[in-house]
């Protein structure tokens, strides 16, 4: 941008041309002021340097809103500053354009993002952004994706996602490499009309990964003239899931059917010869039938959880004292130490940045120059946990003991308590959700407030019990998880009473 005053000129509107990469692409309400140039005249001039491409012309710098007025009102000229032509027109362009948007018609949400993107091309780093323009600077970046995809882009500005759901969402296409999973997401927050938390923005994308590795898991297997089994063969007591391991075309030619309720397995179910157990009633049919559904669900929110949990001990809020900090370190180090503690490793350099390094097949872990990979992983881990507030280390510190078991909290069977052993296997568990629910800001699903009631109805010890926040609905008195934003209402009623027919 110039910082020198130009030469003052008359120009014709018609040599005067707006840069094609203007950010602003809403000039907003141009009626009043195209008024004002025709009936009081032109004070501000704008600023434009010769066009690079039209000998002669100009290229508009700044003013693109008032060269557009002059248009609607038929003006012929423009009162100019011609200024020489800068060395960088587009970085020029969009610091004009996020630097006078606070003064005059501030740019919307997508110019904003145009803005911030060109920028960051242009070579400024997020700091930089961050300093001139008083934007956080964890932001920077995540706001500027958001111009790559006008739909979300909308999501996000009409307050129904925050920047790192979107973030979020924008990540699917490119992790799953199916735009079908991407658009499907965006259709169902399209269709939302109410504010979607990050939880539940998880747990959508978690549902549409799954389904989609669901239908691709059926569909393959039915190409391969396989047969999936149906509840009336699941539950006639004729039927049993085959210890057997065999290709797919084995169990067709067995006469096998598949059962794809957990998309990451596959289980097969074979005519048993052995006598017809009894009919199963109504009632255990319907238990069963629901376990098998959660046994579908719960992966999902196990996925969802672990991503909220990730999300939130990467959330920087600010860097807090450093001895706290670093005594926190020492305790989450000296948890994650011995042969055996490779998930809660993983957990850790999850959380920091610095992925864990992995073994080769021909490798061990004593062997030296693994030893010493590791040890380096170590020494470059503490420096990046220091680096993290004592929020984040204590969410982390949580963490990583029961990293690895919160992974099987995607089975319905280990929620269950009927045993002695169960519940000791429960019990660090239910101290780690009732840390999330508690200091954390996590909030249950359905599925996983049933299953841990349904736990909870064969406990042998009552310590354990997890407490869930609950609430009935003002409008159809059904009992739901709530958390400390409750309205009264249920995400189930909301679009009725807002007079939206619910199927």
């Amino acid at each position: 941008m110039s910082q020198k005053p130009g030469e003052l000129r008359m120009l014709p509107v018609s040599a005067i041309h707006p840069d094609p990469k203007n950010p602003r692409q809403d000039m907003g309400d141009i009626d009043g002021l195209a008024h004002e140039l025709k009936t009081i005249g032109q004070f501000d001039s704008i600023t434009v340097y010769p066009h690079p491409e039209l000998n002669g012309d100009y290229m508009i710098q700044g003013g693109h809103r008032r060269h557009a007025a002059a248009l609607r009102a038929g003006l012929t000229e423009l009162k100019c500053e011609i200024v020489p032509s800068p060395e960088n027109a587009a970085l020029d362009l969009y610091t004009e354009a996020l630097s006078t948007g606070t003064n005059h018609m501030p740019l919307d949400s997508m110019g904003q993002s145009k803005s911030l993107q060109g920028m960051l091309t242009e070579g400024k780093s997020e700091a930089w952004i961050s300093k001139n323009f008083n934007i956080p600077k964890a932001e920077v970046k995540p706001r500027a994706r958001l111009a790559d995809n006008p739909r979300v882009a909308q999501i996000h500005a009409r307050g129904t996602i925050d920047l790192l759901s979107a973030a979020a969402v924008l990540d699917v296409e490119e992790e799953t490499g199916d735009a079908s999973i991407f658009d499907g997401i965006v259709d169902d927050l399209e269709a939302s009309h109410w504010k979607k938390d990050q939880m539940d923005v998880n747990r959508l994308i978690e549902q549409k990964k799954q389904n989609a590795r669901r239908d691709t898991l059926r569909a393959e297997l039915t190409a391969q003239g396989a047969v999936e089994i149906d509840s009336q063969n699941r539950y006639s007591g004729k039927w049993a899931k085959t210890e057997q391991v065999l290709d797919v075309a084995d169990h067709v030619a067995a006469g096998h059917q598949f059962d794809v309720s957990t998309p990451d397995s596959v289980d097969w179910w074979e005519k048993s010869k052995a006598a017809a157990k009894p009919k199963v009633s109504p009632e255990e049919k319907a238990r069963r039938e629901n376990i098998r559904r959660l046994d579908g669900v719960l992966p999902i929110a196990q996925r969802a959880r672990h991503k909220f949990v990730i999300d939130k001990i990467r959330d920087r809020k600010g860097i807090e004292d450093r001895n706290a900090r670093g005594l926190l370190v020492s305790m989450i180090f000296e948890e994650a130490r011995g042969d055996y503690e490779t998930f809660k490793r993983q957990a850790i350099g999850e959380a920091v940045g610095l992925p864990f390094p992995e073994l080769d097949d021909e490798q061990t872990s004593r062997a030296p120059e693994v030893e010493e990979a590791w040890k380096r992983w170590e020494a470059e881990a503490r420096k990046a946990a220091l680096g993290l507030s004592l929020q984040q280390l204590s969410l982390l510190l949580a963490y990583v003991p029961v990293a690895i078991t919160d992974r099987n909290l995607g089975k319905t069977n280990w929620y269950m308590r009927d045993s002695w052993e169960k519940e000791a296997r429960w019990a660090p568990l239910a101290r780690w959700y009732q840390q999330l629910i508690d200091f954390a800001g996590y909030l249950p699903s359905e599925d996983e407030a049933e299953m841990i009631r349904i736990g909870q109805q064969t406990r042998e010890n009552p310590f354990n019990d997890v407490h869930l926040n609950t609430a009935t609905c003002k409008n159809c008195n059904q009992e739901v998880v709530s958390d400390k934003h409750w309205t009264g209402i249920c995400a189930e009623c909301v679009p009725a009473i807002d007079g939206i027919e619910v199927a």
